[in-house]
């Protein structure tokens, strides 16, 4: 499964100055929390919406016995394992931080796992079986501060590949592991701006990726036998590039490929001559493609406006598999075969219904559920559905949204504006407790995929290059103007959350567009850019060409220049709206001085901030009780600041 990203780049830059013109602000807006009031109720509490559970993707054993997936039933993503044809479940691991990946053996019962500890991204590679006995790391010689990464098994079971930094902690080097010694041998040595992205089922080749930017990439063909790596993309201007998978003989590579494009197609590229043929292309994304372990079935997936359309077809025929249909309102998204390939292992994707892991039959077109993610008590609740909507935004562009309501909405309802992470993503139709316990209480829910998203062509995605809190925050302004005068929202009732890259724009708004929202939500946000780019994990170095491009390159006295004016932390004086800010302790991508700073900022000007700090947690949440405290403080920070109803504190 491997994603992408886009191209084209604009840059906002306000009278000779770096820092983002403030867009005009609404007349007599009133001061949030200025009154006492009471807050509406949710029919249910919000513990209960985030007893749903979190589901993985299924893999199978190599007898078809068997079938793991990662649910969070014991408080946190673990590997939990149940049979085929159907019975209960048991837990296999109890990792203490993020599960990262994990994978049967096609030929033993071995089953390798890659976790880290409190969310430190230092993942460790782990064995175990079908019975969940003796776990053993096989990465336990790795120094503090590398880490390993699970790829894929051989066909033979007898090794698997991985990268590891445990060479250099910059670079993500390509190694086998040999299950029958214990050993293992270095592959590749990573350099520059390369990385690992696909290979062939004999490991006899590989496919080297070169991310220039999120407009431009490279893929070059690497064979074990020796040799320097050869390009086999060439192209003029910006191009994206991403490796899908190798033919049976090795000798066609599929690749997923803007040119000539907004949206990416699938080609097949003969890797002796160079020529490429169109094997799929439509007006959204091909996200996804490739073959069943032993190239019994070819699939592929397109990213239809945020929900997945696959096909799974013959390799022998070319003629498609008639999936059963998923459940009202849902889609499937593929993401394993067994290896008998008699069973496609899928995850079901929506916005009303949760992502429940299924294993569907190709014999007999039957498809079962693995679990049941909802609480007892919100089976029977009434779900909402977005309405995918085009917002016209400062400049006419439209900005692709998903309209969240609750079933009668209220004239002078509330409403969050939610802006995803990335900031090179896509706010997908996915299940969301957050989105629906708080439409379920009254609020209005608007997800953006401002400029700079992928999905919707890759000159949108480009927009937002060194324009950060420019051009995509005066989308946000203009997706709440959006609201109130399309959902009857109150303009005084409007907030805006987001965490990561989303948690920078939440700042951003603070900052440069000050009275435009009731309250601020920021989890794990970024405050000041240059420090940010400066402490990014080591082990990102590939990707540096990419990240500069996007954030701007502190070595660069112009960029330097654009980070500070661009930076919410130097532009704290101008916050007038109250902030929550949650941070967990042990993230390595924004780290937590990020948040540190904001907040002092603000408590020396007294302005209202709030700041939860969840220990032994990363870039997001791997615990059920850390998301709870979050999203309860949420909660209550909205009661306080959007209806001024203080009978609850924040944080207790």
């Amino acid at each position: 499964m491997r994603g992408a990203v886009l191209a084209l780049c604009a840059v906002l830059v306000g009278c000779g100055a770096h820092a983002p013109p403030t867009p005009s602000t609404p007349a007599a807006v009133p001061d949030a929390g200025s009154s006492i009031g009471r807050a509406p109720e949710a029919p249910l509490p919000l513990e209960q919406y985030y007893d749903t559970r979190r589901f993985g993707p299924p893999k199978f054993s190599a007898d078809d016995r068997w079938v793991v997936y990662s649910s969070d039933e014991a408080g946190r993503p673990d590997v939990w394992i149940q049979p085929v044809a159907g019975g209960p479940a048991r837990q296999l691991t109890h990792v203490q931080g993020f599960l990262h990946s994990y994978d049967f053996s096609p030929t033993r019962d071995q089953l390798v796992y890659a976790a880290d500890v409190g969310g430190d991204e230092f993942a460790h590679l782990w064995m175990t079986d079908a019975s969940g006995s003796a776990h053993r790391d096989l990465s336990a010689e790795l120094p503090a501060g590398r880490r390993a990464d699970f790829l894929e098994w051989a066909l033979d079971g007898n090794t698997f590949l991985y990268l590891s930094t445990a060479r250099d902690p910059r670079f993500q080097d390509l190694y086998e592991y040999d299950v029958r010694t214990g050993k293992s041998r270095r592959l590749w040595e990573a350099t520059g701006t390369l990385a690992v992205a696909a290979a062939s089922r004999d490991h006899r080749r590989f496919v080297l990726q070169e991310t220039l930017s999120d407009v431009d990439s490279n893929l070059y063909l690497l064979d074990r036998s020796g040799g320097k790596p050869r390009l086999i993309s060439p192209h003029q201007g910006p191009v994206r590039y991403e490796a899908m998978d190798f033919s049976r003989d090795g000798r066609t590579l599929f690749v997923t490929s803007d040119a000539g494009s907004e949206f990416r197609a699938l080609h097949a590229v003969d890797l002796k001559t160079g020529k490429q043929r169109t094997v799929l292309s439509e007006s959204w994304d091909v996200v996804n493609a490739g073959f069943s372990p032993r190239f019994r079935w070819f699939w592929t997936m397109v990213n239809e406006d945020g929900l997945p359309r696959p096909t799974v077809s013959s390799t022998r025929t070319m003629s498609p598999v008639t999936l059963p249909s998923p459940p009202t309102g849902g889609a499937w998204e593929p993401r394993s075969f067994s290896w008998s390939e008699r069973y496609l292992g899928v995850l079901l994707r929506g916005d009303a219904t949760p992502g429940v892991p299924y294993v569907i039959d190709l014999q007999n077109g039957q498809a079962r559920p693995l679990g049941e993610a909802l609480p007892p008590s919100l089976r029977a609740a009434r779900m909402a559905s977005g309405r995918s909507v085009r917002i016209p935004s400062f400049d006419g562009k439209p900005v692709p949204a998903f309209l969240y309501l609750p079933e009668n909405p209220a004239p002078g309802s509330a409403a969050i504006i939610l802006v995803h992470g990335g900031p090179t993503s896509q706010s997908l139709r996915r299940f969301s407790p957050f989105t629906q316990y708080f439409v379920s209480k009254g609020y209005a829910v608007l997800i953006p995929n401002v400029r700079g998203s992928t999905g919707y062509g890759k000159t949108w995605t480009s927009l937002d290059n060194k324009d950060f809190g420019g051009a995509p925050l005066r989308d946000v302004v203009a997706c709440k103007r959006w609201l109130i005068e399309n959902a009857s929202v109150a303009a005084d009732k409007v907030a805006i959350a987001g965490g990561s890259y989303g948690g920078y724009m939440v700042l951003a708004a603070a900052t440069f567009a000050p009275t435009e929202f009731a309250a601020h939500v920021d989890y794990f946000g970024v405050s000041e850019l240059k420090s940010l780019v400066e402490q990014f994990p080591a082990y990102w170095e590939s990707f540096l060409p990419f990240i500069y491009a996007k954030f701007g390159d502190p070595r660069d006295p112009k960029d330097v220049a654009y980070m500070h004016d661009r930076s919410p932390l130097y532009f704290a004086d101008r916050i007038e709206r109250p902030l929550l800010v949650v941070q967990g302790d042990k993230d390595v991508r924004v780290r937590k001085d990020q948040s540190d700073r904001i907040v002092e900022a603000m408590e020396r000007r007294n302005v209202p901030v709030h700041y939860l700090v969840l220990k032994d947690e990363g870039h997001g949440f791997s615990r059920n009780e850390s998301q709870i405290a979050a999203y309860g403080a949420t909660d209550r920070f909205l009661d306080r600041y959007l209806f001024g109803d203080p009978r609850r504190p924040v944080i207790p």
